[in-house]
C-alpha cells in the first residue's frame, strides 16, 4: 500500500496570495521523483487554533506530513507551539540548537538577538532536523499514525534540509521509495491536447502511468513506474519516444547548458534578433559565452529576404529571428552548408510568451543542427506558413 503523504503550508501571506507558494509545488515534484505521490495539500494562516485542529486531524490519516513555514523568531511564527499543543505537551529549550545559532552569529561578528532563542524551543520529545543554511532548525514529531516534519519557509533552507535530512529519514520509515523510478521527458512544440491525443489512447504496461506538466515553452511528460519489469519499462519508453521523439529536447533535467553548451564552446556563433526582443541573446548567454549577439530592429519579416540578408551579413553559424510580419515571424539558422528559414505563426497574445517561444524555437533549430537531427519540423503550437532553404 502506498504511504499517505500530505503537505501543510502555513502563513497569512501564503494564504492570502501575497506570497506565491512555490515550496509546495517543489516539494510535490521532489517527492514524485522519489516515487512518492503527495495525496493532499493544505494551506493555513497564522491561527494557532486552526493549526492545532489540522495537525490533530491529519495525524490519524497520514503517514507523513511535511509542514512548511512558521519557524521564525517573531510572534506570528507559531508552528512549534501549535504542534506541542496538538500533541498535548510543552515546548522545551534545545540547548544544542541554541549554541549552534549563537555560533552562526559569532561567525559573522554579530550578537544573536534574544528573539532568536524562540527558534530553539521545540515540542518535548521532538527530533531535531539540522538546518546548515539558516537559524530555523527543523524538527520531527510522531503523533498517532503520522510523522510530522517541520521545515522553514525560506526556499534555499527547505531544499537543503529536504535533500540532506528529511528524505533519508523518510526512506528509513517508508522504504527506499514508493515506486521504482520516475523518468522525465521535456518536449517542445506540442500542445497539451495534441500530446493527449498521441499518448492517452495508447495501452501502457501494468505498473506504468503517465504524468504531465506544462511549463511554457516546454511540456514535461513523466513515466511514473511502479514495476520492476525491465522489459515493460523499456517498452513504455520506446512507445513514448516513438510518438514524441522528434519533439524531445531533454531528459531528466531541462538543461541546455549540459546538452549543447560543450558543443558551442569552439563555435563562432552569431545571433541577430528582432521580434524576440533580446530574449534569445539572454538565453544563449546562460549556455555559453562563446557568441556575439545583436538586438536589431528592422530585420526582414519574410523568410527569403531574411535568408538573403544572412548570406551577406553573417558568420558561418548564425541564428536569427526576424521581425513579425503578416505571415508570422521568420527564424533562420545559417550553417556552412545552407541557410534554413521557417516562418512561424504566433497565437499567444502575451508579449513575454511570444518572445520566449520564438527564442526557444530558434534555440531548438540550433540544438537540432548540433546533434544531427532534422533542423525544421512541424510544431503544433507554432504553425509554419513558409520554409526556405538557400545555399550558404
Amino acid at each position: 500500500m502506498e504511504p499517505v503523504i500530505e503537505l501543510v503550508s502555513t502563513g497569512d501571506e501564503v494564504l492570502t496570495g501575497l506570497i506565491t507558494d512555490t515550496n509546495a509545488g517543489w516539494l510535490s515534484q521532489l517527492l514524485l521523483e522519489q516515487g512518492w505521490q503527495v495525496r493532499r495539500r493544505f494551506t493555513v494562516g497564522d491561527d494557532k487554533a486552526d493549526l492545532i485542529e489540522l495537525f490533530e486531524q491529519r495525524s490519524h490519516h497520514a503517514d507523513v506530513v511535511i509542514v512548511n513555514g512558521g519557524l521564525g523568531p517573531t510572534s506570528d511564527d507559531i508552528s512549534a507551539q501549535a504542534m506541542a499543543d496538538a500533541a498535548g505537551t510543552t515546548l522545551e529549550l534545545n540547548q544544542h540548537w541554541l549554541e549552534v545559532m549563537r555560533q552562526k552569529y559569532a561567525n559573522r561578528n554579530r550578537t544573536m538577538p534574544k528573539s532568536n532563542s524562540k527558534q530553539a524551543m521545540l515540542p518535548q520529545g521532538a527530533e531535531l532536523v539540522d538546518n546548515p543554511v539558516g537559524t530555523a532548525c527543523g524538527f520531527a514529531v510522531k503523533l498517532n499514525r503520522a510523522t510530522f516534519f517541520f521545515t522553514p519557509g525560506v526556499p534555499s533552507e527547505l531544499k537543503k534540509m529536504m535533500t540532506d535530512e528529511i528524505l533519508p529519514r523518510m526512506r528509513r520509515q517508508l522504504g527506499r521509495n514508493g515506486r521504482s523510478q520516475v523518468r522525465r521527458f521535456f518536449l517542445f512544440g506540442l500542445s497539451e491536447s495534441g500530446l493527449s491525443d498521441r499518448l492517452d489512447s495508447l495501452s501502457w504496461p501494468a505498473g506504468i502511468a503517465l504524468g504531465y506538466r506544462a511549463n511554457l515553452p516546454t511540456i514535461e511528460v513523466k513515466l511514473v513506474i511502479d514495476t520492476e519489469d525491465a522489459e515493460a519499462i523499456a517498452n513504455a519508453e520506446a512507445q513514448l519516444l516513438a510518438e514524441v521523439g522528434t519533439h524531445l529536447v531533454a531528459r531528466n533535467e531541462m538543461d541546455f547548458t549540459a546538452s549543447i553548451g560543450p558543443q558551442l564552446a569552439d563555435k563562432d556563433l552569431m545571433i541577430f534578433e528582432d521580434a524576440s526582443g533580446g530574449r534569445l541573446t539572454d538565453t544563449i548567454s546562460t549556455i555559453t559565452r562563446e557568441f556575439e549577439g545583436h538586438y536589431v530592429a528592422g530585420l526582414p519579416d519574410e523568410a527569403k529576404e531574411l535568408a538573403q540578408w544572412l548570406q551577406t551579413s553573417a558568420r558561418p553559424l548564425t541564428l536569427a529571428i526576424g521581425a513579425q510580419g503578416s505571415q508570422g515571424t521568420p527564424i533562420a539558422l545559417k550553417t556552412q552548408a545552407a541557410c534554413m528559414v521557417q516562418t512561424l505563426q504566433m497565437h499567444f497574445r502575451d508579449p513575454l510568451s511570444q518572445r520566449r517561444l520564438l527564442a526557444f524555437a530558434a534555440l531548438d533549430m540550433l540544438r537540432r543542427h548540433l546533434v544531427g537531427e532534422t533542423v525544421m519540423i512541424d510544431y503544433d503550437i507554432l504553425p509554419c506558413s513558409e520554409r526556405v532553404t538557400l545555399p550558404a
